[in-house]
């Protein structure tokens, strides 16, 4: 415990016991001809005493709560080098937990520059190249654009962890790029931008790090020298294996997905996007995620538009539930599914698969929502966003499939520290644990999840 906070707890101690005192001598020594005001006195005492004691609480709470939210951003940390600290508004919290807040940060900043230098380095000669340069992952994720590539797709098209495919018609490059691996070099193509433009391009895929390399000659009539990237998005987690009530969870192959919906009845409604990421050691690998639109064949009702965001003129040139479905399965295979209020996704996508006579096999999952309710936090809430803010997780893009599994990626980290805690070591435990919060569980259940 901090010294600023013992302090303020043996002053308030100090208080309540000289209230006791007080009222201890009241009862002994005090004339019974003064009752009254002795009664009067006992009772100011005791409130006094009363107050001191529930001040000590909270402050003990509030102290706990800030090394909760540190060890969680520390643990974060060790999987993501650009996990946000904890940020504490000038005397909320103790000033030894703000020092130790200021260190990680520093710290943080200093491997953050000395990681970066090479990066920069890159990036020098990167940006005097007069082609126009995209990189891009597995999945399409774009994780290098030059000052040329941005003027010619897009500047908030082809941002870094974006999908290459908000400025480029898709099934050209997926062409393009199968044609380059079979003949395992670059390829000449004709690729089109989502407006209908046809660029002539070069394409060269990445066989060992997975992706490949876009190049489009751009006449600019002013060269600038900037480069964007992160390539960190084309690294991969270990090799799957089996996944077990033994499996521990800092060990855990996990997909931690989201879906959004035309409503919250899987009976009736239906999916019109899924987002997903891989977790494996509590760390996010952002590179292998997935982020899709889904055509539902029924209009998007304007209270659920409301929510995501989602338009039926969004989702009008969508794939159906069919061909987006394989590519899911894809990075969920082997893996834990993780989410907020899972249940409903499950329930979302088991109908999905239904209608459309696909095989469906039950996923094993856990409910970051009923592991928070376990653990008893102390939280305004367990929304997402409220445990957000508990865990101090940056929140970018809520409400849009991929946006809220990342956010419940950071969230899921942070957690495993207070699981450990809690005797929680594997998925079978993390499952049992589930099980202690029954009230949320009942409601889900009578939600039909």
């Amino acid at each position: 415990m901090t010294t600023s906070t013992r302090k303020a707890i043996f002053v308030t101690l100090a208080c309540a016991l000289a209230a006791l005192c007080v009222l201890a001598a009241l009862a002994v020594w005090a004339p019974g001809s003064q009752a009254g005001a002795r009664e009067i006195a006992a009772a100011a005492a005791a409130i006094l005493a009363v107050a001191a004691l529930w001040h000590v609480y909270d402050l003990a709470r509030r102290h706990f709560r800030d090394l909760d939210r540190a060890r969680g951003a520390i643990a974060a940390l060790t999987g993501n080098a650009s996990a946000v600290l904890p940020h504490h508004e000038a005397g909320d919290t103790g000033l030894e937990i703000e020092r130790l807040c200021g260190a990680l940060a520093d710290l943080t900043a200093r491997y953050a520059g000395e990681r970066a230098a090479p990066d920069r380095k890159l990036g020098a000669i990167l940006a005097s190249v007069a082609e126009a340069l995209v990189v891009i992952t597995e999945q399409g994720q774009v994780s290098l654009v030059n000052y040329p590539a941005m003027v010619l797709l897009g500047d908030e098209r082809v941002r870094i962890g974006t999908s290459v495919f908000a400025a480029l018609e898709r099934g050209p490059v997926i062409a393009a790029l199968e044609r380059a691996r079979q003949v395992g070099g670059a390829v000449e193509a004709a690729l089109r931008t989502v407006e209908g433009t046809e660029i002539p391009a070069r394409i060269l895929g990445l066989e060992e790090h997975g992706g490949a390399v876009l190049s489009f000659t751009h006449d600019l009539a002013e060269h600038r020298a900037e480069v964007n990237h992160d390539l960190a998005l084309h690294d991969r987690p270990p090799a799957r294996g089996s996944v077990s009530n033994g499996t521990r969870i800092t060990d855990l192959h996990a997909t931690v997905l989201d879906t959004e919906t035309t409503g919250l009845i899987p009976a009736v409604d239906r999916v019109v996007s899924i987002g997903a990421v891989r977790v494996c050691g509590g760390r996010l690998y952002r590179g292998m995620s997935f982020d899709r639109l889904v055509r539902p064949g029924v209009p998007i009702p304007a209270r659920s538009t409301a929510v995501h965001g989602i338009t039926d003129a969004m989702v009008s040139d969508a794939e159906v539930f069919p061909a987006v479905y394989g590519g899911f399965a894809s990075l969920v295979r082997d893996t834990v599914w993780i989410g907020h209020n899972i249940a409903f996704d499950i329930a979302m996508l088991r109908q999905e698969c239904a209608l459309a006579g696909l095989s469906w096999a039950e996923p094993m999952a856990l409910d970051t929502l009923l592991l928070a309710s376990a653990l008893k936090l102390e939280a305004p809430g367990l929304s997402l966003e409220n445990l957000a803010a508990h865990f101090s997780v940056d929140v970018h893009g809520r409400h849009t499939a991929l946006g809220d599994s990342l956010v419940t990626a950071e969230i899921f980290v942070r957690m495993v520290p207070l699981l450990a805690e809690a005797g929680v070591e594997t998925l079978g435990d993390a499952l049992r644990f589930s099980s202690r919060a029954k009230a949320v569980t009942a409601r889900q259940k009578a939600a039909g999840w």
